[in-house]
């Protein structure tokens, strides 16, 4: 009976443990990241970028109500699989590397945060590869190459 009561303790601690460590983590706002996303990867990145999002908002000159408004709304657009143009810019503008992460996801679950990633990880390829970012009229031009030799979208 002891025996079982250890492996139930054991089980609990280790299936709690992934939350507890996002849970350490603060938020400026006071916003739990977990609540919104339900999902330890996506908590740890909010509250990583947080900062750097805070002062990319301060140069918007974002009420405190807008930025936390904001930060929720990445939260929620992460955690449901939803790319907004804003959401992404955000991102961007502050650490595009950050979303690497999001290859520790389950891909089939969260295939725009994989995307995000790659897209993100191709950029800076491109830019340690050849020294200078990747233009839209670049990435336009190569989309069109890779329909005339395959006939089809990139996917």
């Amino acid at each position: 009976m002891k025996q079982l009561i250890q492996v139930i303790l054991f089980i609990f601690v280790c299936s709690t443990s992934q939350y507890v460590s996002a849970k350490q983590q603060k938020s400026a706002y006071d916003i739990d990241y977990y609540e919104i996303t339900y999902e330890p990867i996506i908590t740890d990145f909010m509250y990583d970028i947080e900062p750097k999002l805070i002062k990319f908002y301060d140069t918007l000159k974002l009420s405190d109500k807008e930025k936390k408004h904001a930060l929720k709304g990445i939260a929620g657009g992460l955690g449901i699989n939803h790319m907004f143009k804003s959401l992404v810019s955000d991102i961007e503008a502050v650490d595009p590397e950050a979303t690497f992460v999001f290859t520790k996801l389950p891909k089939e679950e969260y295939s725009n945060l994989h995307l995000l990633a790659e897209h993100f990880q191709i950029k800076k390829d491109y830019k340690d590869k050849y020294g200078v970012e990747l233009t839209k009229e670049e990435g336009e031009k190569s989309l069109r190459l890779y329909r005339a030799l395959f006939g089809k979208e990139y996917k």
